[in-house]
């Protein structure tokens, strides 16, 4: 490991401090975060700023528009200092779209699963301690709410399968197997319903662009098998946590869309700025909540559809690169990866915003902040040897297929 950490330039170490951060608490990665810019003007690199031209703009764009209609809709300081953080993660969004290589991303994905047990540690202890919170004894670990963690654990899964799929040593496949049904484990704990149903649904989009597709068709098997065992118990094997209380949440859940429906229809073009489900719930007589549950909602509420297109278009352009790639048979897994979890985003947005979130939205930034023109080295290079982390970690080899 000291060896591979010898091998990463000064930005890929930054961007490893980044991740690192997300596990010391949401504050401390905010703290990160608002030091990013020191190290970038520290090491005279502010031209990357100028050097994303197109990021630069549909941010800077979308921000002010964001802030403008924060303070003319009436938010509260909360909302305004909102506002301001997200200059920071604009500046991180760049920065990583700027830096993001080959091998520093196999080396985030690896440490991110790693991680997930010490996660998993500090939510056995939460248990063992019978910690419980606003949301009942359901188990957060060192993210701030047990939805937050659970989709982490639904971004850990895929990205287990992608090093799986990656390693060359089956010593570190078997390592990257066992993380599975661990994390698993991990998601009883959060309780999580969601979760259950976007893993079994976006796992075999990511498997299904796999080479190999006895993987698919086992995990079809398995899941046939799954479905049978619950017939055959029915009644004795629990198919979701809180499943008594489904109910009862999907009215709230319909009372929230329903205020922040009616709060678009008000304000259609810009929104009506940052943290608005909370300013406006009570003008609509609507189920108190912190936001409006639901990814496509919160983006037209807060920021109309002007920003809303604004936003997407930024993202668009990075996972246009992906797909280009893809298409001259190039970061193939990739491509792969970059659905899955797009897949995984959609579904988990049906029912709330837990992407948004600084822990989890970092990760994103990972998959979906991509440049191809930093990257030429480690994509179009003859020699592309980035193995993944752990056991074999770092050993010269050159990969068949990179991505």
């Amino acid at each position: 490991m000291r060896q591979a950490l010898k091998g990463l330039s000064g930005n890929e170490l930054v961007l490893l401090l980044l991740t690192a951060s997300i596990f010391l608490t949401v504050y401390v990665e905010i703290a990160v975060l608002v030091l990013l810019p020191v190290y970038i003007l520290a090491t005279r690199q502010t031209f990357i700023l100028l050097r994303r031209k197109q990021d630069t703009l549909f941010l800077s764009v979308f921000w002010v528009l964001s802030m403008v209609v924060t303070i003319v809709q009436g938010g509260t300081l909360l909302d305004i200092g909102i506002g301001l953080l997200m200059v920071f993660a604009f500046i991180a969004m760049i920065f990583i779209t700027y830096t993001m290589t080959q091998r520093i991303f196999r080396v985030i994905l690896s440490f991110t699963c790693l991680m997930s047990v010490y996660c998993f540690a500090v939510a056995l202890i939460q248990k063992c301690l019978g910690m419980t919170w606003v949301w009942g004894a359901r188990y957060s670990s060192v993210f701030s709410n047990p939805n937050y963690y659970a989709f982490y654990i639904s971004l850990v899964v895929l990205f287990c399968l992608y090093n799986i799929s990656k390693c060359r040593h089956w010593q570190s496949k078997l390592l990257y197997l066992l993380l599975i049904p661990l994390n698993l484990v991990a998601l009883y704990l959060t309780e999580c319903r969601t979760t259950f149903v976007v893993l079994l649904l976006s796992v075999p989009v990511l498997l299904a662009f796999f080479h190999r597709k006895r993987w698919l068709v086992l995990y079809l098997v398995l899941l046939a098998a799954g479905c049978g065992v619950l017939v055959a118990f029915r009644g004795k094997v629990p198919l979701l946590p809180r499943v008594d209380e489904i109910g009862m949440d999907f009215v709230k859940r319909m009372d929230i869309w329903r205020g922040a429906i009616q709060s678009i229809g008000d304000a259609p073009l810009f929104g009506r700025g940052y943290n608005s489900y909370a300013r406006i719930h009570t003008q609509y007589g609507t189920f108190s909540a912190d936001h409006s549950h639901n990814l496509i909602l919160e983006l037209c509420m807060d920021f109309g559809l002007v920003g809303a297109v604004v936003l997407f278009s930024y993202f668009f352009i990075n996972v246009r690169k992906i797909i280009r790639l893809h298409q001259q048979n190039q970061c193939h897994t990739r491509y792969a990866l970059t659905v899955a979890v797009l897949v995984c985003v959609f579904l988990h947005g049906m029912f709330d915003i837990t992407m948004l979130w600084p822990q989890t939205a970092l990760l994103l930034m990972y998959v979906l902040g991509f440049s191809t023109d930093y990257d030429k080295v480690y994509i179009f290079s003859p020699d592309r040897s980035h193995p993944i982390i752990l056991i074999h970690s770092f050993e010269k080899r050159v990969d068949g297929e990179e991505g």
